[in-house]
């Protein structure tokens, strides 16, 4: 085609009311449509077009929407599915794709166009296109009897082409300012909600509820991957979606091995990236959730039928919110660590006011009682060695609660499953995720702690000598089925099956027990090792 011409030196005196008429509306922030409608209408006013489509692409490329002018709704119709590709309209439109900046002419053969569609004699086609990107299509057709289409008409398009990228090109710009927008009151009330004192479950749950109520979605969960298993953590409470944290048998058939869910979960766990994934006639939505003191965990966000897939920028906005809520979570979770610190720093400090000062005076006072004894009456006497036998007892039971406090502060297996995967932090390079639940430091009897924290030990040697992974988590938990310790990483996995890298004590302090080890893994897919022992009755 010819060097581009003004737009004033391509239509009479008479049309350039009608085109300034329409650049002030599309410069407008005025409403979408309108000025997609003026533009398809212009188009065919100025070409003197029986009918026209401009058609709007989303950002995956797929056709979402389309704006007609001079057709009736039979014709329309008659068309056929549009996005799905059908006649001749379609055709026209496959072939401006995003790699063809040209313009399309021609005349259709009599025999392509489907009963009911309406005569098309000459066709023109333009792509709409803004930094590089393809955002739609503007078509012309003409039925029988038209004048063929002229380079004029060509410039004209084209110019009309570019008013409807700047319209579009606007309309993206304001969308996206707006969704940043929202995304920042999002930010803002999860400071609010995620502000400690908070349960780390109720804190989860309001992530959820924040994510569901920003993508207007089906359902968000927060999930871990246990075993090539998905396990769920937390959900939206306002969730439609059949197979909720309730149903067990419905949601663990939608996150089965080898499902797309499932599939997709998977991959963000392994190289930490947002995903879409579809699944029957849904989207999903994953991004990862990098807690570093607890476990890892995903969220999924599955979207309505009628919701557009996020593009990357929204992808990146609820990569920088699970960003943001981690620091809050990991924040609790410090804090209580920091509580726990501090409670065992009163019993010490308890245990030691009741020996250095509560017993000793009591023991003074017992040793005057008894040398008092004897300048009491004989009848007296009896009454006053009661009183001084219950001072006794009282002694008794103090030093008793002395040794529970010193046991307690000596003995928090907490305190010590954190400090040895603190010791390792330096020999594995990073430090190791730590997720405690139960009452581990009042059920877990000694020997039971000392045979985990030798089990633990092994557990991490084992990976810093074989493993080369950049990630573990530690999980231990009291529950119906006893003491359950879990060490998994993201290394090289098994060698193969049946190795295990030396862990025969492992086994053996878990038989002395009664329990049993559990270790799987897949070669470059990491090792996951369970160790499981019942608590005595």
């Amino acid at each position: 085609m010819s060097p581009r011409r003004p737009i004033a030196e391509l239509v009479g005196s008479d049309e350039l009311a009608r085109v300034l008429d329409l650049l002030e509306l599309v410069t407008s922030e005025g409403d979408l449509d309108e000025a997609l409608d003026a533009i398809v209408e212009t188009a065919c006013e100025l070409t003197g077009a029986a009918h026209g489509v401009l058609a709007v692409l989303d950002a995956e490329g797929r056709m979402r929407d389309f704006h007609f002018h001079g057709l009736e709704d039979r014709e329309v119709d008659a068309m056929g599915d549009l996005p799905e590709g059908r006649g001749v309209l379609a055709e026209v439109l496959a072939s401006l794709g995003p790699m063809r900046r040209e313009q399309v002419s021609g005349r259709p053969e009599a025999e392509a166009l489907p009963p009911g569609h309406p005569e098309i004699d000459r066709f023109i086609g333009v792509p709409i296109r803004h930094a590089g990107r393809s955002l739609g299509t503007l078509f012309l057709g003409d039925g029988p009897g038209h004048r063929p289409f002229t380079p004029t008409d060509e410039h004209v398009l084209q110019w009309l082409a570019e008013r409807a990228a700047q319209v579009l090109a606007l309309a993206e710009a304001r969308a996206r300012a707006e969704r940043r927008e929202e995304w920042l009151r999002v930010f803002q009330r999860s400071v609010e909600l995620l502000e400690p004192p908070i349960d780390r479950g109720v804190a989860l749950t309001h992530v959820a509820e924040l994510v569901g109520w920003m993508f207007h979605a089906r359902a968000v969960v927060l999930a871990h991957l246990v075993d090539d298993h998905i396990e769920l953590v937390a959900e939206d409470p306002a969730a439609d979606l059949p197979g909720k944290l309730g149903d067990r048998d419905a949601m663990r058939e939608r996150l089965a091995p080898g499902t797309p869910v499932h599939t997709a979960v998977k991959a963000a766990f392994t190289d930490r990236r947002a995903r879409v994934s579809q699944t029957g006639r849904s989207l999903v939505v994953i991004v990862p959730f990098p807690l570093r003191l607890t476990e890892r965990l995903v969220i999924g966000v599955v979207l309505r039928r009628d919701a557009h897939p996020p593009d990357q920028a929204e992808l990146e906005l609820l990569t920088s919110f699970a960003n943001q809520a981690t620091t809050s979570i990991d924040r609790l979770e410090g804090l209580a660590e920091r509580q726990e610190l501090m409670v065992l720093a009163d019993r010490e400090r308890i245990a030691r006011d009741l020996h250095d000062v509560v017993i000793q005076r009591l023991f003074a006072t017992g040793l005057q009682l008894q040398g008092l004894r004897r300048h009491l009456p004989e009848t007296e006497q009896p009454r006053f060695d009661v009183v001084v036998r219950d001072l006794d007892q009282t002694i008794r039971d103090i030093r008793t609660t002395i040794f529970e406090l010193s046991r307690l502060r000596g003995r928090s297996l907490r305190a010590e499953v954190r400090q040895l995967v603190a010791e390792y932090a330096e020999p594995l390079g990073f430090r190791a995720t730590v997720d405690l639940q139960g009452p581990l430091d009042t059920t877990v009897p000694d020997r039971i702690s000392d045979y985990l924290l030798a089990t633990l030990r092994e557990a991490l040697s084992n990976v810093v000598r074989h493993a080369a992974a950049t990630g573990v988590e530690v999980g231990l938990a009291v529950g119906a089925d006893g003491v359950v310790l879990r060490v998994a990483d993201d290394g090289r996995g098994l060698a193969a099956p049946g190795v295990e890298s030396g862990l025969v004590n492992v086994r053996r302090r878990a038989r002395d027990l009664g329990g049993d080890v559990r270790i799987t893994g897949t070669p470059g897919e990491g090792t996951t090792l369970e160790w499981v022992v019942p608590l005595p009755d």
